[in-house]
């Protein structure tokens, strides 16, 4: 064999060799970013539906509607401060945050409110709630909502305590068909009072007036100071 076919033939070899090297390291490379951490993308801000909180849901119409909604109390925080409304001194409100939807899931409701939904708690003193009220003391207390928010489609989980509230318009806010909204009631409690057994309350078209006979459902246990 020739000094120059050989020389070829030496040369030949290299670089298949070096391709072949080559190769092997872009691969080495591809599996080393295969079974690196996935990439991760940028995720939103998370809206949950209202069939997909946790909780009961209450079912509550206020006098003189037709069509009711459903309300479930998603979280609850003690605080001085609610809608740019303190509490007296001595008290701070119960700020119940609830998801709201329409009674019905094949249609909205028109000017629907939050403003008459009521807070109930134990009376295990035996005290008199209200010093209007009868001289015998209810088995519970019930305190009206002031000041309740409007009602908003915006409020990705978990920042409704960062929300900017207004008191609720005397109008009221749409609900579309199988829409979700948020809003906020707040409850002016003492802070002598123990106001345990936290319950959140609303009419019926059957019960109205009656506060004992309203329907209920727990509120979540809220957390903050009341001092």
């Amino acid at each position: 064999m020739s000094t120059r076919l050989l020389s070829a033939l030496v040369a030949g070899i290299a670089l298949l060799v070096a391709g072949c090297s080559g190769g092997g390291d872009s691969a080495a490379g591809a599996g080393d970013a295969a079974s690196g951490a996935p990439a991760t993308t940028q995720s939103g801000p998370k809206y949950t539906q209202f069939a997909d909180f946790p909780g009961q849901a209450l079912a509550t119409t206020e006098s003189g509607m037709d069509l009711g909604i459903q309300v479930k109390a998603v979280d609850a925080v003690w605080t001085p401060s609610l809608a740019d409304v303190p509490a007296k001194g001595g008290s701070h409100y119960l700020a119940v945050y609830v998801a709201v939807t329409g009674e019905l899931a094949d249609r909205g409701v028109q000017k629907a409110k939050i403003k008459y939904l009521q807070l109930r708690y134990d009376n295990p003193g035996g005290k008199k709630c209200d010093p209007y009220a009868p001289d015998e003391a209810p088995k519970y207390c019930f305190k009206e909502a002031y000041p309740a928010s409007d009602l908003r489609d915006e409020v990705a989980d978990n920042t409704w305590r960062d929300e900017k509230w207004q008191a609720d318009s005397l109008m009221g806010r749409d609900i579309g068909k199988g829409e979700t909204k948020i809003g906020v009631v707040g409850f002016s409690v003492t802070d002598s009072e123990k106001a345990e057994g936290l319950q959140l309350c609303g009419p019926t078209k059957e019960d109205s007036v009656d506060t004992g006979k309203f329907p209920c459902v727990p509120i979540p246990k809220p957390e903050g100071a009341r001092s």
